[in-house]
């Protein structure tokens, strides 16, 4: 059978001071582990947290980011499963090896699927695949499930699902009730094991496949060049950027020059609401990651021929980021600087918006209203 990548080993039996020792699964993710003990004890995720933690809102934030050594302590001790192997089952490590600096503590990290908490409620953040969850014998919630480069599951060649397939809502383990099992939706109290699994696109999960590698092993391609696995991950976060704002242009220069490395880049769409890449669903992050799977793999030459042909300028390409990858920055230099004239000013009446930039509008207000309610 194939397998997916081992994050973490997790543990065998453990020797606990709860009524139930948990033990922690291969690959299971930290924050699902402790709602999962939380459930064999009989009790709430939020009373097991208020046992361990008095007086500190744990449900409210990202377990899964880490927590302070004391309190990681207080948890070892209760659960017989010393700090350093509940440390592995965090976001962190991965989160450093794709480039995230050891001082960033708050806002979204890159390459991590955002909760989008408000309280204890989440608007997404969390992925699962339900033939998985089906063939457990225990289920879990599988650590990859967090990362926002996987968007199948690479054992059942499924896409995974970011909602209940039932209610359409977020999966929101951390808001259980005691009665509940680990797979119940916590508003619809459906099961998601029953969801339907629809097949996953190949060159996804080739992309999936290929990010988990330079992840594990710390290096991987762009094109025929060897790259650490901080500027790989760069390197695809610049071309999610490009594609990004290709396909709000179809028809410019850019969209132009990514279609000819890669000619699925003509059928993206833009996203609905405008999101940033770690808080959009599952479909829409698969659809963008198959391109930057194909122009990261066309490599460096390839690019340059397309942006020579099609005569573009370096605003085009450096799109304001600060730091570009190396292997783009050094293409920038080759191609002209584009010279602005000052413009005169007039009484021109503006064009109108267009549809999507109605809709990006719509939505901005509409999070800003959840957000005040």
């Amino acid at each position: 059978m194939v397998t997916a990548h081992t994050w973490h080993p997790g543990t065998g039996r453990v020797v606990s001071r709860w009524p139930v020792p948990v033990a922690l699964a291969p690959d299971e993710l930290f924050s699902m582990w402790l709602v999962r003990a939380a459930l064999a004890q009989g009790v709430d995720p939020l009373v097991l947290a208020g046992h361990l933690w008095p007086k500190w809102r744990v449900w409210t934030i990202d377990l899964d980011r880490g927590i302070n050594d004391e309190r990681m302590n207080t948890l070892a001790r209760e659960s017989g499963i010393d700090a350093a192997t509940l440390r592995a089952a965090s976001l962190l490590p991965i989160a450093v090896v794709t480039g995230l600096e050891p001082e960033a503590a708050s806002g979204i990290w890159h390459w991590i699927l955002a909760l989008g908490s408000r309280n204890r409620k989440r608007r997404g953040g969390l992925q699962y695949c339900s033939l998985c969850l089906a063939n457990d014998v225990r289920p879990y919630f599988r650590l990859h499930w967090r990362l926002a480069w996987h968007t199948c599951c690479a054992v059942h060649k499924v896409s995974l699902r970011d909602r209940c397939c039932h209610c359409q809502l977020p999966i929101e383990p951390n808001r259980l009730t005691a009665a509940a099992v680990m797979t119940s939706c916590a508003n619809c109290k459906g099961d998601i094991r029953h969801c339907l699994a629809l097949s996953a696109a190949d060159a996804a999960l080739a992309f999936q496949k290929c990010a988990d590698q330079v992840a594990l092993t710390g290096a991987g391609s762009y094109g025929a060049h060897r790259v650490q696995a901080k500027e790989w991950f760069h390197l695809a976060r610049y071309f999610l950027m490009l594609l990004r704002c290709a396909v709000r242009h179809q028809d410019s220069g850019l969209g132009r020059c990514l279609a000819v490395v890669d000619p699925s880049v003509s059928r993206l769409r833009p996203p609905v609401t405008g999101l940033g890449f770690e808080m959009l669903p599952t479909l829409e992050r698969s659809g963008f990651l198959e391109s930057v799977g194909a122009l990261i793999g066309a490599g460096p030459e390839q690019l340059r021929s397309a942006v020579i042909a099609e005569s573009m300028n370096d605003t085009s390409l450096r799109q304001r980021w600060r730091s570009l990858p190396p292997h783009i920055d050094s293409l920038v230099h080759e191609i002209p600087q584009l010279v602005r004239s000052r413009k005169t000013k007039g009484n021109s009446t503006p064009a109108p918006m267009s549809r999507q930039t109605v809709l990006y509008k719509w939505a901005r207000l509409q999070r800003k209203m959840r957000r005040a309610s």
